[in-house]
């Protein structure tokens, strides 16, 4: 009996030690369990925030290379731009976030001094840094962290030549009868209307990428298919800079007859060219034509390597001699290019350049027979262009305009080889 008694209560000793250390093996599960929770809040907390820095650390260096590719070429002016991008995407330099007062650090480094782009002039490298607190990590002793991101951006060659500015027209790239256009490089309108662009009757449109913020009216012999509600974007050339030095005290014009040779300098009241057999050569350098414009309706031929056309003028419709006109090619045989560097005194690779300052001047038409050329950028960023021509053979055109018409057959080359600083149009590329 007593060995009974003395069995019965072992078992239940040995069951109140099996609770107990079940208890105690729970309990340091279950803070075990919590201590992981905790802890993954936290580090989740800090991953999420360096995500959101990294986004704005991208979003910083595209806007510096993009502030480079407008001619903003100072650290001081790249730094406002990527500051400014920085801080539309919630890290402001010297300042505290919305969620946290900690001051946020945003460092911009133009060129890189380490890393594979260390010296190159084109990059920018951003770094955005902020202490982060902690909540649970606390009670391991780390109260804070700091968490940073870094990224590189760089300018790389632009895809696309044509560009059509005006933000708001319908049709503002319009193919008109049976215009066609071929190009080898990317087409970009940025009007958000819903008819931007249109391609009607028998029109056709081949490029490798066609990008419109607005819609499309497409029902001409075909198309490459568009790509629709694309970002707006800024004039590809703005940071090219306009030629100074000029002055026209009064506005004669050179009427032109007969064959002979030009050479740049400032014309004052335009050039026209006529005649049936007229053979005009323009000699290498910039042609400042300060009103009246450029008109060609020669029979014969007009020709210029290394040149660049700026066109000036009284800021209003032309009816004066002195208000600023485009340029009116409509006969003869033109073949005109422009420099390959700027060695001549010409402006590396622009062909035509419009006065930006003019708002209410007349348009453009350049309508070239099967035997012209154009190479090098026909810019003009506020007046319309129409257009139809070729580039040169294995050379590049680039048509930057408000609107643009295509009227006829126009084929365009994006072979840059020529240009010392390569591709003038350029855009930022995240690279590191």
């Amino acid at each position: 009996m007593k060995r009974r008694k003395f069995v019965a209560r072992l078992k239940q000793s040995l069951m109140h030690v099996r609770r107990a250390q079940t208890t105690v093996l729970v309990t340091a599960g279950l803070v075990a369990i919590l201590g992981i929770s905790a802890l993954a809040v936290d580090v989740g907390e800090l991953w999420t925030t360096r995500h959101l820095m990294q986004t704005a650390a991208d979003a910083g260096a595209l806007a510096g290379v993009d502030a480079i590719t407008i001619g903003q070429t100072t650290l001081d002016q790249i730094t406002v731009a990527a500051d400014a991008a920085t801080a539309q995407n919630g890290f402001t330099s010297n300042s505290g976030t919305t969620v946290n007062p900690s001051t946020v650090t945003v460092s911009v480094v133009n060129p890189p001094t380490t890393g594979p782009y260390a010296n190159n002039t084109n990059a920018v490298q951003v770094t955005v840094a902020q202490v982060q607190p902690t909540f649970f990590m606390r009670v391991l002793g780390w109260t804070s962290v700091p968490v940073s991101a870094q990224a590189t951006a760089l300018t790389t060659s632009g895809g696309s030549c044509v560009y059509a500015l005006n933000s708001s027209a319908s049709g503002t790239i319009d193919f008109s009868g049976n215009g066609s256009l071929s190009s080898t490089c990317g087409v970009y309108d940025d009007s958000n209307s819903s008819s931007a662009l249109v391609v009607g009757g028998t029109s056709t449109l081949s490029a490798p990428l066609v990008g419109v913020v607005g819609g499309t009216s497409i029902n001409g012999g075909g198309s490459t298919p568009p790509t629709s509600g694309i970002a707006a974007f800024g004039d590809p050339l703005a940071w090219v800079p306009e030629p100074t030095g000029y002055s026209c005290s009064s506005f004669p014009g050179d009427n032109i007859n007969s064959s002979v040779t030009l050479s740049p300098g400032t014309y004052c009241g335009g050039i026209k060219i006529s005649g049936s057999n007229t053979n005009v050569t323009f000699d290498p350098g910039t042609y400042v034509i300060d009103g009246g414009g450029l008109t060609i309706s020669s029979g014969g031929t007009v020709s210029g390597s290394g040149v660049t056309f700026y066109l000036t003028g009284v800021n209003k419709a032309a009816s004066n001699p002195q208000d600023y006109g485009g340029v009116n090619i409509n006969g003869g045989t033109v073949n005109l290019s422009a420099p390959c560097n700027s060695s001549g005194g010409g402006i590396e690779g622009m062909l035509f350049f419009q006065d930006r300052s003019i708002t209410s001047g007349v348009g453009s038409v350049i309508n070239g027979n099967t035997a012209s050329t154009f190479t090098g950028a026909i810019y003009f960023p506020t007046t319309s262009l129409q257009y139809a021509g070729t580039s040169g053979a294995d050379q590049y055109t680039y048509l930057v305009s408000d609107t643009l018409t295509i009227t006829g057959t126009t084929s365009i080359g994006n072979n840059y080889s020529c240009l010392e600083n390569g591709n003038i149009i350029k855009d930022a590329a995240l690279v590191f």
